[in-house]
């Protein structure tokens, strides 16, 4: 059952076959008028989903509430923000943009071995609860930021941004369980007066969903989605991948919301008899649309029922 979930997630962080599918928002209802407290269904079109699909979304919903999953879920840290502090004037110029996307950063400064916590650090909730987390050193940190960047081919490549100072600091961001004060690291750049800052600990890996041990349904129309890389401003539209063959095309996805989860159908249609096609795995970046705002809900995949997670632009999930 992991098999398609894993396929995605690689995709998604090789940036392997993305195309750009478009949303329409026709016939979506608002938080406005969903009601409180109840299980919906929401549609990207105007259309309804199989019975198929609505009978695997609600089957997700009630296996995952309650949990042993739920509950490590819930007891770990999981990140609902891209976390990525950058200086209100980022950037000065073409060429600085350029130079940060490719990675051109020269150090000129010392790294500090370790955080103010030693080897490891807190993340820390306005209950009073509190998690140790394995730091990542500043070392670590500041070679993510130098790899696995863009490619940079225009006529702003040849510049380069000199990294001056590096400290401890703290952050507030939203995850799971509400928002939480987490260590980071923060690197002064020459030519900018604030700095930008990155995460010191990386999130807890994601629990198996309840059904992880039995095989994934094959639902006609139905594909599994992703991890999950934007959410708007708003809470109500998540950006994410669905995973298909190159002989399908991405629909528009559909939602099943309760009080504690959004389970997300993935939706695939047939192309034309003639369009070439061959045995790829696609991942196609598709927006559903809910119907009040994520909050700290969780999101699971309607196919395998896991629980998905954040991932950061730069390619590693959170």
């Amino acid at each position: 059952m992991r098999s398609r979930a894993a396929l995605v997630s690689s995709a998604l962080l090789l940036g392997v076959s993305l195309t750009v599918a478009g949303c329409g928002a026709e016939g979506v209802r608002t938080a406005s008028d969903a009601p409180a407290g109840k299980d919906v269904l929401v549609n990207e079109d105007a259309g309804r989903p199989g019975g198929a699909a609505a009978r695997r979304a609600a089957e997700v919903a009630k296996a995952w509430t309650g949990s042993a999953a739920e509950r490590a879920w819930r007891m770990g840290y999981r990140p609902l923000d891209q976390a990525e502090w950058l200086p209100p004037d980022a950037f000065h110029s073409g060429v600085d943009k350029a130079a940060f996307a490719s990675g051109h950063l020269d150090l000129v400064t010392q790294l500090p071995v370790s955080g103010p916590d030693g080897p490891e650090a807190t993340v820390a909730w306005p209950d009073g609860s509190t998690l140790r987390r394995p730091l990542l050193t500043a070392r670590h940190v500041f070679d993510g930021l130098v790899r696995n960047k863009s490619v940079c081919d225009g006529a702003d490549c040849n510049g380069r941004l000199r990294v001056t100072g590096v400290k401890a600091a703290t952050r507030t961001l939203a995850t799971s369980r509400g928002r939480a004060t987490i260590p980071v690291w923060e690197f002064t750049i020459e030519g900018y007066a604030q700095p930008f800052a990155y995460p010191a600990v990386a999130p807890d890996q994601p629990p198996q969903g309840p059904q992880s041990d039995r095989p994934a349904p094959d639902i006609n129309g139905v594909s599994s989605a992703g991890g999950w890389s934007g959410l708007s401003t708003d809470g109500l539209v998540l950006d994410v991948g669905v995973s298909h063959g190159s002989c399908v095309k991405t629909l528009p996805g559909q939602v099943y919301e309760t009080k504690d989860v959004v389970v997300l159908i993935g939706r695939v249609g047939q192309l034309p008899k003639d369009a070439l096609c061959d045995a790829a795995l696609r991942v196609t970046p598709v927006r559903f649309r809910l119907s009040r705002p994520l909050g700290t809900r969780t999101v699971l995949d309607a196919v395998t029922g896991d629980p998905m997670v954040l991932m950061t632009p730069g390619g590693a999930d959170r």
